[in-house]
């Protein structure tokens, strides 16, 4: 599989204009499928998320590198050994052809 060098600035522009997801500033955690380092920069920029915001996704990225669409639920392991009762989080898988995936949660 290639991925074109045209996806992360689509990315970017995608959810930086809302065209992806509703308030992300209501959001504590993120788990983001680390596609490559430049998707995790798009998704990044394009909600406009501080640095450490997608540390999880960046270490696993780092461990394991790109395992494909469930390389999220390495990220969601990581960032549920740190989560907090009450925390909210958003969870965001990329597939083949650019398909997103996302699912809220809330931990108890």
């Amino acid at each position: 599989m290639h991925l074109s060098g045209q996806v992360p600035a689509e990315l970017t522009g995608a959810l930086h204009d809302g065209e992806f997801m509703a308030d992300p500033g209501n959001v504590d955690l993120w788990a983001v499928h680390p596609g490559g380092r430049s998707i995790l920069d798009a998704v990044e920029k394009g909600l406009d998320l501080p640095p450490n915001a997608l540390a999880a996704s960046r270490e696993v990225l780092s461990c394991f590198g790109n395992m494909s669409s469930a390389t999220v639920m390495f990220v969601l392991q990581r960032i549920m050994q740190q989560a907090r009762s009450g925390q909210r989080g958003c969870a965001i898988s990329f597939g083949p052809g650019l398909t997103a995936e996302t699912m809220r949660f809330h931990v108890v």
